[in-house]
Order: C-alpha cells, then structure tokens, then sequence
C-alpha cells in the first residue's frame, strides 16, 4: 500500500515539475516577444562636492540606481523604489531646498524619497549643503538616452539647460558644453545621438564606460528644481508573416510566392522559410518592414506540402510561425493530342478534338490558341475523355493550333502543335486536299503549299 501510494506521489511531482518547466520556457518565450534592450545599471547622480581627482572624497546627494532586470528605479541604500518605466521618456525631478537642508526626488511624476540634501546615499551625513555636479554613469549598461537638463531656482529663472541639439550627432561630449569624463578622463566619455531625442534632434546616450559630469558653482542657499528625461529603448518582436501565392501545381514547376511581415519598431526583417519538403530558406534579407517580399521554390514530388514562415529583426528577435499555407503538387497531365482536318473553308466551323492522360487520374481541361488572336479554356473533363470543340477562321492562310491540359491542381502540361490551312476558294480547297494527301508522299510538297498559299 505505501509503495503504490508513494509511487502516486511520484507521478504527481513529475507532473507539476513538468508543469513548471514548461511555464518557465513559455514565460522566455513571451518575454522574448517584448524586451526592454538595455542591459546593466545606469545611474544618475547629483553631487554636494565634486573635483578631479577627489576620488571617494567626492559627496553624493542623490544616487538614483536604474535596475533592468527588476524592473525598478531605487534610491539606493534608501530602500525606496518605483517601477521602470520603458519605451517612453520619464522625467526625473529633484526639488532641492538648501535653506533647509531638504530634497524630494520624483520619478514619473512620481515621489520617490525625500530626505536631508547632505545625508548622502548612505545617509550617514557627510554631505555639504552645495549643489556641485551631476554624474551619469553606466559601467556595464548597454544604450540609454538622456535629454533636456534644466536647472532652475526658484523665483529667480532658469541657471543652466543643455538639450545636446546644438552638437554633431555621433561627438563625443566630453569637452563641450561643460561635459567631461569623469576625473577630466575622456575616456569615460558619452556620445550625442539622434536615435532617440525627446527634443529635436539630439539626446545623449550613455552606455558601456560611461562616467560623465557636469560641474555648476556656488549655489549654497536657495531653492532649486533639478530635472533630466530619461528613455530605456524596448524593443517588440515582429508580426508573423502573412503568404499568398499559388495554392497547387505540378511537379518541377517554379512558382513564387510573397511574404510580408511588419515590425513595430520599423527594423529591417530577415525572413526564414520552411518550404514543407525538407528545404528552407535561411534568414534571407534584409527587407524592409512591410515589404513585399517574393521568393521562388519548386517541388520534385506530388504530395500536399506546408509553407511556414517567420521573421527576426535586427536585434534578432523573433516572430511566430505564421499560419501554415498549403500546396497541392501533383503530377502534370500528358501532352495533349489534337484531332481535326488539316484544311478548312474560310468561316465555316470544324470540330477539333483534345485528349489528355493525366498520371495521377485527375480531371483535365483544356487552353486552346487557335492561332488566329483567338483562345479559349475548357470546362474540367475526366482524364482519357475526348473533348470536341468548334472552331471557325475568317482569313485564308496557314493556321497552328496550339493546346495544353491542366488538371485540378493547375499542373500542366507541354504545348501541342497541330496545323490547318484556310485556302482562298472551295475550288483551291478541294485540290489542297489532294495536295496535302499527296505531300504525305512527298514531304518536300509542303513547303510549296505554304509558298502558294
């Protein structure tokens, strides 16, 4: 009894633990469609006292410390946190009062903390009451965008803004505008951009060895608001692709089919395909998003095959599988045989017969060029059936005939010939009909038929 019992409980555990496993992968798989880009933890940083060279006898005010993979911007060591905004830019905002030695720091809109100006992040006091430098720094972080700095005091305007416009996009800050690297190190420089701007056309981006600062002096008293845009890049997975193109066909046959696929974030696509026979296409591209894009495939064997597709993007995420898009390859019907007299009165209609074998025993029709700028399609008939069809022409001359069967799944067929003569009279016509029973005899007797008619 304990053994089933304990047997019971294992099968349970295994069924949960598989359970969990796969929740886990569908959460990557989830998470993968919808990533914040950023990696590492960026920071922003006000100084009550800065100078080169200082080194740990630099002071802090605020330390606020971005963290992407919780999820949270904190005041480090002060255990106050707010939930990362992403994809959008987000105002910091630091109202500073050194009259009493006080600050709130808001995120979003959002307060945060507020605290003594000279606590420090560790709030063990060793602050001065001075509002001396900011300091952005991003050791390990890849990309994040800063704009559109303003310092003011309040009840006295505007003291300093930087918006990064007036700069070349791609420059190094350091040495313009007041920026340097940390220390006077350029080294620790950022780099003007105008992939992301909250104000056109420029912003700065921080990112791996980043460690800059911006001095301001004697600001001792007074009351001051301090703000900085902040903006984490995310990026969304493409849309699965959609197909359209022929939906059968026959063996051998070269046909195209398009795809087009969009990205949220507009970035070029590279398209993988699964053709249903074994082959693919390898992420193929770039293309734009939301172009068409059309690529060929041919099958060598009749089956009902699948076409699949998806997309990546230039960070390589991702898209599903689109819906499956079927075709129906079959194998081409015989070449037709084309029935009918070789002669024919100008305006008179003559039947003209067409048979085809299709392989596979599927139903066949017939696209008839009369050769005189005339054509015509059949109705499906069964494969072997001898399909008459009449036919009139107006002129006199030498006419060919030219016919193809294609099946229910479109596989068609090579072209037959057959070729008929309109002599100019019935008098003419009936000799031609001698003419061209004789020539069977002589082979070289046609030639002469085409030259006199």
């Amino acid at each position: 009894m304990r053994r089933y019992i304990f047997k019971k409980a294992l099968v349970a555990i295994l069924i949960l633990l598989f359970v969990f496993v796969s929740s886990i992968n569908v959460i990557s798989l989830e998470n993968k469609q919808n990533q914040i880009i950023s990696r590492g933890d960026p920071y922003f940083i006000l100084l009550s006292d800065y100078s080169d060279g200082a080194g740990d006898e630099n002071l802090w005010a605020v330390q606020l410390r971005f963290d992407i993979d919780l999820g949270i911007v904190e005041s480090e060591f002060d255990n106050k946190t707010l939930p990362l905004i992403t994809d959008e830019w987000v105002e910091i905002r630091v109202n500073i009062d050194l009259n009493i030695d006080w600050m709130e720091i808001y995120y979003g809109g959002e307060l945060l903390h507020k605290k003594k100006w000279s606590a420090g992040p560790d709030n063990e006091g060793n602050g001065i009451v001075n509002l001396s430098a900011v300091n952005l720094f991003s050791d390990s972080t890849t990309s994040v965008y800063f704009d559109d700095f303003y310092l003011e005091e309040v009840g006295g305007g505007k003291l300093w803004s930087e918006d990064f416009d007036s700069y070349e996009d791609g420059s190094s800050i350091h040495g313009q505008g007041g920026w340097k690297g940390w220390d006077n190190d350029p080294e620790f420089t950022g780099y003007v951009s105008s992939f992301k701007n909250r104000s056109f056309p420029h912003s700065l981006e921080i990112s791996y060895g980043t460690d800059i600062v911006r001095e301001y002096f004697g600001n001792y008293s007074g009351e001051f608001m301090y703000t900085a845009w902040i903006y984490f890049p995310v990026n969304i997975a493409p849309i699965a692709p959609t197909i359209s193109g022929p939906e059968s066909g026959g063996v051998g046959e070269y046909y195209e089919y398009n795809f087009v696929a969009t990205d949220p974030d507009s970035d070029d696509l590279w398209y993988f395909i699964d053709w249903g026979d074994g082959e693919f296409e390898n992420w193929t591209g770039p293309f734009e998003s939301g172009e068409e894009v059309t690529i060929g495939h041919l099958w060598f064997e009749k089956d009902v095959y699948k076409i699949r597709a998806k997309v990546r993007d230039e960070l390589s995420f991702e898209s599903k599988w689109s819906g499956p898009f079927y075709v129906n390859i079959s194998n081409p019907p015989k070449k037709p045989t084309i029935g009918g007299p070789p002669s024919v009165k100008k305006g008179v209609e003559y039947e003209f017969s067409f048979i085809s074998i299709d392989p596979d025993g599927d139903d066949v029709k017939f696209f008839i060029d009369w050769g005189d700028d005339n054509n015509e399609s059949t109705d499906f008939y069964l494969s072997g059936y001898n399909v008459t069809i009449k036919h009139a022409w107006t002129n006199k001359g030498t006419y060919e005939i030219y016919a193809k069967a294609i099946d229910v799944f479109n596989a068609e067929s090579s072209w037959s010939k057959f070729e008929i003569v309109v002599p100019r009279n019935i008098e003419l016509n009936l000799r031609l009909n001698l003419v061209l029973k004789l020539s069977q005899f002589f082979p070289n007797m046609t030639r002469l038929i085409n030259y006199l008619f």
